[in-house]
């Protein structure tokens, strides 16, 4: 049994003499390595009489998380609320069980950060969105003029304009 024991102790410590003593174990704490899968792009265009307009640039990556930028040209001093739904511009109806291809909020409210514009008539955030989009779904940016309630269901925006997906690459 002590012979038993001392090779193993023996072969351990041969094998640990073989390990270089200058390479670190490789942790990876941020999302900021995992690849981008997927760029999604989108044009929110003003629907009458509303002159507000957005753009989104959002990056989706391995890993369950979306990288978005977007920018908004509209009134100076005002603030606006933005959001991604499942669903394109030409649904107004929130998903029930008698729309089931209504609108659907992607992640959750507080993904999205209101955006106040300055003087220029220009705002833009990035925010990063756990979550990731569907290649098969349709997708819609929205805008509409903030409001104490962050519960909004997608009707009515003042801009809307659908995703596009390309892949990374």
């Amino acid at each position: 049994m002590r012979r038993a024991s001392s090779l193993l102790l023996l072969a351990g410590s041969v094998a640990l003499a073989g390990c270089p003593l200058d390479s670190p174990t490789e942790l990876r704490s941020s999302g900021q390595e995992f690849p981008v899968t997927a760029m999604w792009t989108g044009t929110a265009a003003p629907i009458e009489p509303a002159t507000v307009a957005g753009t989104l640039a959002a990056e989706q990556h391995l890993g369950f998380r979306v990288n978005a930028s977007f920018t908004i040209n509209g009134d100076p001093s005002a603030t606006y609320q933005w959001r991604i739904f499942r669903g394109d511009c030409t649904i107004n109806v929130p998903q029930s069980t008698s729309e089931p291809n209504g609108l659907v909020l992607f992640a959750t409210s507080q993904s999205y950060p209101d955006v106040t514009v300055g003087s220029s008539g220009t705002a833009s955030v990035a925010p990063a969105i756990a979550g990731e989009l569907d290649s098969l779904t349709a997708y819609s940016v929205r805008i509409r003029k903030s409001v104490t309630s962050t519960n909004w269901n997608g009707t009515n925006p003042i801009a809307c304009g659908d995703l596009q997906r390309t892949p990374a690459g």
